[in-house]
């Protein structure tokens, strides 16, 4: 049974351009769950990135609450938010970012490592696990130049996985693919979303990823116009009355 692991409670975000304060994002709710594979679309300038940002806890919203599972993360320091980046999310974006002096392994590690300690073996066990997962296993010593793109996209998302996330946040990830490689990336992603700990949110213009969506969340000039989960669910309550 899917449970919500990020609930967001009224969030907006207003920026200020030098002249005026403008809001890009007016108040929000919405509950993001694990075994879903959630879609935001929208126009450019909708709000998309600004959303999946603050959901990832790396931008501020201007108001309302955020919560992991049960508690609160909103008024937590920096520093928190950054252990909490750490372990409760993984990132994947439209360029997989390789380090291009480092090797597959060492790219993936060094998500593990970013607090300056030494990678404890199991974890590097889960990287080689993964990467097997993903058929990357004779690439390990690999370095970035020498993969396709596909394959860099994949990549990245071993990295995303190697701390184990309880949400995937992916920013256009299939959207610099050939169709082969998209098909890749997108069924990899809907088998990780299964996972009845984990959630995949991504933003997306890509029309090959919306048949793998098992829900579609629509934005429109800062605002929620369409949430297929939401609609559902009032379906739902209105045959049970």
């Amino acid at each position: 049974m899917s449970t919500a692991v990020v609930r967001l409670q009224e969030i907006a975000r207003d920026f200020f351009d030098g002249k005026q304060q403008r809001r890009v994002l007016q108040p929000i709710t919405l509950d993001l769950f694990t075994q879903e594979m959630a879609l935001i679309a929208g126009p450019s300038g909708s709000g998309k990135t600004t959303l999946l940002t603050i959901i990832g806890l790396i931008l501020k919203p201007s108001s309302g609450k955020i919560f992991i599972g049960e508690r609160e993360v909103s008024r937590d320091s920096e520093n928190v938010k950054a252990t909490l980046r750490l372990k409760k999310f993984g990132f994947v974006f439209q360029q997989a970012d390789l380090i291009p002096g480092l090797n597959v392994m060492e790219n993936i590690l060094i998500a593990a490592a970013v607090q300056g300690q030494r990678v404890p073996s199991a974890v590097k066990k889960r990287a080689k696990d993964i990467l097997g997962q993903f058929g990357l296993q004779a690439y390990a010593e690999a370095r970035p130049q020498q993969l396709s793109m596909g394959q860099k996209q994949r990549v990245a998302l071993v990295r995303a996985l190697i701390n184990d996330p309880v949400l995937l946040l992916c920013d256009e990830p299939t959207s610099a693919l050939d169709v082969e490689s998209s098909n890749i990336v997108l069924d990899s992603l809907k088998k990780l979303s299964a996972d009845e700990r984990r959630g995949v949110l991504m933003v997306t213009h890509d029309p090959r990823v919306f048949p793998y969506a098992d829900r579609l969340i629509k934005l429109e000039n800062g605002s929620v116009v369409f949430d297929s989960r939401r609609d559902k669910e009032r379906g739902s309550d209105e045959e049970n009355s």
